[in-house]
């Protein structure tokens, strides 16, 4: 079974990816980012925090290139142009850029969901719904979702 160091919402804190980056790398094998790497309420406006937030997470996605990354709501909210609490008009170019760059960068590494041995990891789960709207259909097998 691996062992998987996973850090979870970011929310305009880069210092988080500081602090994973002292961890022993002998303490796990992989790493699992959860999303939601923008948007803190009371922020809307402080533009250089988004820029830091994703230029940082560029900056750690490189640096470990095994990496895994899930997509957040607050993530997608600005790629879908879909408001979401804590939503910042004034960030959305900013976001929106920070995050085709961090797609660049992580190539296939960046998705809604992610397996390690028999442990899926998500955001926030996934619904039938969620699999009926991208998939077409109903699946019964993790496996389908996941090709998908």
């Amino acid at each position: 079974m691996s062992r998987v160091l996973v850090i979870p919402d970011v929310h305009l804190k880069p210092w988080i990816f500081d602090i994973a980056d002292r961890i022993d790398k002998n303490s796990y094998d992989t790493i699992v980012v959860l999303g939601d790497l923008v948007d803190d309420w009371g922020k809307g406006n402080a533009l250089d925090v988004y820029r830091q937030t994703l230029d940082r997470a560029v900056e750690f996605g490189q640096k470990h290139s095994q990496s895994l990354w899930c997509y957040g709501n607050h993530d997608v909210s600005y790629l879908w142009d879909a408001i979401e609490s804590g939503y910042s008009i004034q960030a959305r170019i900013t976001v929106v850029e920070g995050i085709t760059r961090l797609e660049h960068v992580l190539e296939n590494r960046y998705k809604f969901v992610h397996r390690v041995d028999n442990v899926l990891f998500s955001h926030a789960g996934v619904t039938e719904k969620f699999v009926f709207q991208f998939c077409g259909y109903h699946v019964k097998e993790s496996d389908d979702v996941l090709a998908k």
